[in-house]
């Protein structure tokens, strides 16, 4: 795996969290209907934070594993 297969990697995962914040959690309003604004919020808000978490998790996987196929 080389630099570029790994900067390839990460800017695909960065590019698909920013693809789900863009498409599944700004609509989420509609999903949920007549439910008032902060709690609309508070879901989108939960939702964005525990997928850049992932992001941040899985960014060290990658990066994990490509240090290690590096040093071996």
């Amino acid at each position: 795996m080389g630099p570029a297969l790994f900067m390839a990697g990460m800017w695909a995962m960065v590019l698909a969290v920013a693809a789900f914040l863009v498409m599944v959690v700004g609509p989420i309003d509609a999903l949920l209907g007549n439910t008032s604004r902060l709690a609309i919020s508070a879901v989108q808000a939960v939702v964005a934070i525990a997928s850049v978490v992932a992001l941040a998790f899985g960014l060290g996987r990658l990066k994990r594993a490509y240090l290690r196929r590096k040093l071996h």
